[in-house]
């Protein structure tokens, strides 16, 4: 019966996959992620995969951290998403081997298991596809999922469907959480777990290089005027509060860097239509709205901001991460939507790095010049919430070890 149901549910995954890929503007893609292009006959490898942009931060510190601890093996990456992909060859090309994530159809699977030989597979923060763990699992690999977070919302959900849940996870040897409330969450949903706290990835990637942000300051600096806003990772319905707060605050530049690169025409005519003049970051001139079309420079980014406003927190997404600019020491101001990174948001608004601002254009205002008039103060805590929370990695190579 399990093998009945697993080849309905893959030849709808496959489907589905597919036709995702066909629709994404990312089409030239689509053949590398059915494994063809894949080296063959390598060593055995430490495969690392993880979603999107927003986790590649963490899953690259790993993973280079595995290849000098373990320098016999192969470490590889795969990114789901197309944009994440261009991130982690754009970051990590050069220092690991990065390719697509596969689709999810068991020939593509098993050219993809040929190829990598895994003697350790991480699935990095999210991306649960219970029969591409399950078939990783079939074959004898050690699983573990690491930076592991699950929300209130979610916990409760699946509370509900407790065989659900347990089905979702039960591929994993162990489960090591991103913040102490997330092993609370875990635990209590699936008691016989293992289920650890070993620190948060995203502490460990290191800032940008000093040199590619003096690179882009070189670059940028004839265009913008001072205050440098940098809004990152933006959601449809963030943008059009952001413009009217930038509105009120009366002076400066607005850098907009929306979570997906391809809607930068959607905002050049938002900013337009709000009476602003704009440019697209690949074609700047002087304007007090700068669109980012581009992929793999928000971190940068955010090294030539006075203050940072991290998107997802406007509407209700849950948040990307504040600490790429808390690294840089840039204070933050973020809305009420971070239930993805509640324990850093608390950890940041009391030390003072970070200030929480209603979606709301005057509120946001208030706090950007809140923000601009302690910008010295409030940026060296957030730098100092970064600091004091490194060392996961370590941690994480410990567990490693154990299984390689």
């Amino acid at each position: 019966m399990r093998d009945t149901v697993n080849r309905v549910i893959f030849s709808l995954l496959c489907l589905a996959s597919f036709l995702g890929e066909l629709r994404s503007r990312r089409r030239r893609l689509f053949w590398k992620k059915t494994g063809r292009g894949l080296p063959r006959g390598g060593p055995s490898s430490v495969w690392f995969h993880t979603l999107s942009v927003g986790e590649v931060s963490g899953a690259g510190a790993l993973a280079l951290a595995v290849k000098e601890q373990f320098p016999h093996l192969r470490v590889v990456l795969t990114v789901a998403t197309s944009a994440g992909y261009e991130a982690a060859r754009e970051r990590l090309g050069g220092r690991l081997e990065v390719y697509p994530g596969p689709l999810l159809c068991s020939r593509v699977l098993e050219r993809y298991f040929q190829a990598l030989s895994p003697r350790l597979f991480v699935l990095v923060e999210s991306d649960l596809w219970p029969n591409f763990l399950y078939y990783l699992r079939d074959k004898g690999v050690p699983l573990l999922l690491v930076n592991a977070a699950l929300s209130e919302r979610s916990r409760r959900r699946l509370a509900r469907l407790p065989r659900l849940a347990r089905w979702l996870y039960r591929p994993f040897r162990v489960l090591a959480a991103a913040s102490p409330e997330d092993q609370a969450r875990l635990s209590s949903l699936l008691p016989e777990a293992s289920v650890l706290y070993l620190g948060n990835l995203k502490y460990d990637f290191p800032p940008p290089r000093a040199e590619e942000v003096e690179g882009l300051r070189q670059e940028l600096s004839p265009y913008l005027r001072p205050p440098t806003v940098v809004a990152g990772s933006t959601h449809p319905g963030e943008e059009i509060l952001l413009l009217e707060a930038f509105r009120l605050l009366g002076r400066g530049t607005l850098i907009l860097c929306p979570r997906h690169p391809e809607r930068a025409e959607e905002l050049l005519a938002l900013a337009r239509a709000a009476g602003f003049s704009a440019a697209r970051r690949s074609r700047p001139f002087p304007a007090p709205v700068i669109v980012v079309d581009t992929l793999g420079e928000l971190r940068a980014l955010y090294g030539l901001a006075e203050v940072a406003l991290v998107g997802g927190t406007l509407v209700p997404v849950g948040g990307h991460n504040l600490l790429e600019p808390a690294a840089l020491g840039v204070p933050l101001v973020f809305g009420p939507y971070v239930e993805s990174v509640a324990s850093v948001a608390r950890e940041l608004v009391a030390s003072g790095g970070g200030l929480p601002a209603p979606p709301e254009p005057a509120a946001l205002a208030r706090a950007l010049e809140k923000a601009l008039s302690e910008r010295q103060s409030r940026g060296e805590a957030a730098r100092a919430v970064y600091q004091t929370h490194q060392g996961a990695v370590e941690r994480y190579l410990r567990l490693f070890a154990q299984f390689l």
